[in-house]
């Protein structure tokens, strides 16, 4: 029994380094949607685009500080990969945006949460900003409306997780 369960350790240990190792920086231009699921799994969220492509969105929350889009071409091939949790997109935040545009843009948030008592709700999501410091980010909808209305950022002291 022994020499079994080390035949199976032998070819198990490496597939398990394997699967830890896959990273969504590794996925280059030509990969097939097949291999992709294969490696990462079922996305959060997939939708089409005007020009035949599709976009698969995979979120590293919802304490994760990353989350990675992936456009496909029309024969579901990775056209590109995206870490879109950035300042540049989050500083396009405006109010009047939809649930939509924001969820395009940012992928699926870590939380979201509903304040009655203040007729909204609020997204969040983690990120990085400057690459290093991290951050909590909070975008508020209107929920008669949809629209985005605010949006506010803290800064989590890594020694406590207190916001500053």
């Amino acid at each position: 029994m022994a020499p079994l369960l080390q035949r199976c350790a032998f070819l198990l240990v490496p597939a398990l380094l394997a699967v830890g190792c896959a990273s969504f920086t590794s996925i280059t231009p030509g990969t097939p949607a097949e291999q992709v699921r294969a490696s990462f799994g079922a996305p959060a969220d997939v939708w089409k685009t005007p020009d035949g492509s599709e976009v698969w969105d995979y979120p590293r929350g919802p304490l994760g500080t990353e989350t990675y889009m992936i456009t496909f071409d029309p024969n579901r091939e990775v056209r590109d990969v995206r870490q879109v949790l950035t300042d540049e997109n989050i500083n396009k935040l405006k109010p009047g945006m939809t649930r939509d545009e924001v969820r395009r843009m940012l992928g699926k948030p870590g939380t979201i949460k509903v304040a009655e008592s203040r007729n909204e709700e609020i997204w969040n999501w983690r990120y990085l900003e400057w690459q290093i410091r991290k951050m909590e980010l909070y975008v508020q909808f209107s929920l008669p409306s949809g629209e985005l209305t605010k949006v506010t950022r803290f800064q989590i002291d890594a020694g406590d997780g207190r916001r500053d």
